[in-house]
C-alpha cells in the first residue's frame, strides 16, 4: 500500500511535468507568431495597373517594384574603365559613392563590380557573346556598353528590353537624343550615362558672320582644323556629319549597307578644293582626336577647327576671340547633324527576380541628380531633361546644344558599317594628300564596296 507521502511526491511530479509541457507549447505558440511577423516574404507580383502575363497583347507599364527580402542578392556588375575606380579620382568617388549608397538602401543586395575593356577582342560585348556558351554563371546581371556595340548586343540576345521594366519616371524624362541613342528595332534597350559630341569653333577675328556653308570656308582662305586621321582607321566624326548633313546614308530601305556615291563625291570635292586652297593639308592626318587639333587652333590661330562638348566646357573661359558653330553643311537648305557617342546602361540577366535588383541598380545611377554630377564632372550633356535644364540654365551655349541635340545621330552601329568607314577614310586619305581626285576617290570607294 503506497504510503500518503509518495503519493504526494508523485503528484508534484505529474504535476510539474503538466506544467512544463504547457510552458513548452506556449514558447512554441509565441515563437510562431514571431516568425510570421519578422519573415516577410516579398514576392514580385503584377498590380491592377500592370498588364497580366496572361495578355500576350496588354502593353507593359513601367513601375518600381519591391525587391525580394528572402534571400541576398549579389549583382554582377560588368563596366569599362572610364566608369570605375580606374578612372580619375572625382569619377572612381562617383562610382563608389553610388554603389555603397545603392546597398545600404537595399540591404539584401550587394554589388561586385569588374572591370572589362570597352570594345573588340575581350570586350564587354566579347564576353556577353562568348561567357553565355562556355560559363553562363560568370555573366553579369548589369553592364555597361558602348553604343557602338548596342545594336549587336541586342541582335545577339545579350541584352534585354527596357519598356515595361525601367521607372517611367525615369524613361519619360529621356532627352530625344539619349532615346534615339537607346533603342534599337523601336525598343528602349540601352540609357546613356551622358552625351559627347563635336562641333566646330571659329575666330571671330576672321569671320564676321558664323561660317556655316562650305562655301564661307572656301572663300575665307583660313585654315580649317579637324582630326583627320580617324579613329582606328574608320572614317572621323566631322566627315560622317558632313556626309549625313549632305544627305547621305549607309543603309537602303532593306537596312543593307550602302555607299551614297553622290554624297561621297560632294563631300570629298569639298576637300579637294579646300586642299587646293591651302585650306586643309595632309598634317590634319596626324589628328585622331580633338585635342590633337585644339591647341594648333590655338596657336596659329585658325579659323574654324573641330572640337568636343568637353573641351569647349573645359577651355571656355580661355577661348579668346572665338565662338561655337555647327559643324559646316553645303548649303543653306542642308541640315547640320552632329555624331553622338555615349556609353549605356543595360539590362543583362533573364532572372525576373534578379532584374528587380538590377533596375534599381540602374534607376539609383540615373536619377536626376547623379546625371547632373556626372555630366559636371565628365563635361558631357545630360540624358535626363531635368538635369539639363538644372545645368543649362540660360547659357546661349547650351540653347546652341538644344539645336544640335534635335537632329543628332547616334554613331552608326549596324553590322558591315566598320567595312565601310574604313573605305571612306581610305578615300578622305587619298584627296587629302592629293593622290586622287574627288572623283577618282569615289570610285576606288564605290568599286571597293561592291566587291
Amino acid at each position: 500500500m503506497i504510503s500518503l507521502q509518495k503519493l504526494i511526491q508523485l503528484g508534484l511530479i505529474i504535476g510539474i511535468g503538466c506544467l512544463t509541457i504547457l510552458f513548452a507549447a506556449c514558447q512554441a505558440t509565441t515563437s510562431s507568431d514571431q516568425s510570421d511577423t519578422t519573415a516577410t516574404r516579398i514576392v514580385v507580383t503584377p498590380t491592377s495597373s500592370l498588364p497580366q502575363a496572361t495578355d500576350p497583347a496588354a502593353s507593359p507599364v513601367a513601375t518600381s517594384l519591391p525587391l525580394s527580402e528572402e534571400q541576398p542578392i549579389t549583382l554582377t556588375f560588368w563596366t569599362v574603365e572610364p566608369i570605375s575606380y580606374l578612372a580619375e579620382e572625382e569619377i572612381g568617388r562617383f562610382v563608389d559613392d553610388n554603389l555603397r549608397q545603392f546597398e545600404r538602401e537595399n540591404t539584401n543586395v550587394s554589388v561586385e563590380l569588374f572591370v572589362k575593356k570597352a570594345t573588340g577582342k575581350g570586350g564587354v560585348l566579347d564576353f556577353l557573346r562568348t561567357a553565355g556558351d562556355v560559363a553562363p554563371d560568370v555573366l553579369p546581371d548589369v553592364a555597361i556598353i558602348s553604343v557602338a556595340d548596342l545594336d549587336q548586343a541586342y541582335i545577339d540576345g545579350v541584352i534585354h528590353p527596357l519598356n515595361g521594366k525601367l521607372d517611367r519616371s525615369i524613361v519619360q524624362d529621356l532627352l530625344p537624343a539619349a532615346r534615339r541613342m537607346g533603342t534599337v528595332e523601336e525598343a528602349l534597350v540601352g540609357v546613356p550615362m551622358g552625351l559627347e559630341m563635336e562641333h566646330a569653333l571659329y575666330n571671330t577675328l576672321i569671320f564676321t558672320g558664323t561660317p556655316i556653308l562650305w562655301t564661307d570656308i572656301l572663300s575665307s582662305n583660313i585654315r580649317y582644323l579637324f582630326p583627320a586621321k580617324g579613329n582606328n582607321g574608320v572614317v572621323n566624326d566631322a566627315t560622317l556629319s558632313q556626309y549625313y548633313s549632305a544627305g547621305g546614308t549607309f543603309q537602303d530601305e532593306e537596312g543593307k549597307p550602302k555607299i551614297d556615291e553622290t554624297t561621297l563625291r560632294n563631300v570629298l570635292t569639298f576637300y579637294e578644293q579646300a586642299r587646293e586652297r591651302g585650306i586643309i593639308d595632309a598634317s590634319l592626318l596626324e589628328a585622331s582626336t580633338t585635342e590633337d587639333i585644339l591647341p594648333f587652333y590655338l596657336e596659329v590661330r585658325a579659323g574654324l577647327a573641330q572640337v568636343s562638348v568637353d573641351q569647349y566646357l573645359t577651355e571656355r573661359e580661355s577661348l579668346f576671340n572665338s565662338d561655337f558653330a555647327p559643324i559646316p553643311i553645303p548649303n543653306a537648305t542642308a541640315t547640320p547633324v552632329s555624331v553622338m557617342h555615349g556609353w549605356l546602361f543595360v539590362l543583362t540577366t533573364d532572372d525576373v527576380n534578379r532584374q528587380v535588383a538590377a533596375l534599381k541598380l540602374i534607376e539609383k545611377f540615373l536619377s536626376t541628380d547623379n546625371n547632373v554630377r556626372w555630366n559636371t564632372i565628365n563635361k558631357s550633356i545630360p540624358t535626363r531633361d531635368s538635369a539639363y535644364q538644372e545645368i543649362a540654365g540660360d547659357d546661349p551655349y547650351w540653347v546652341f546644344l538644344t539645336e544640335q541635340l534635335n537632329t543628332a545621330r547616334p554613331e552608326p552601329r549596324f553590322t558591315g558599317y566598320d567595312r565601310i568607314g574604313r573605305i571612306i577614310q581610305q578615300s578622305i586619305e587619298q584627296v587629302i594628300r592629293g593622290e586622287a581626285t574627288a572623283d577618282e576617290a569615289t570610285a576606288t570607294a564605290i568599286d571597293a564596296f561592291t566587291q
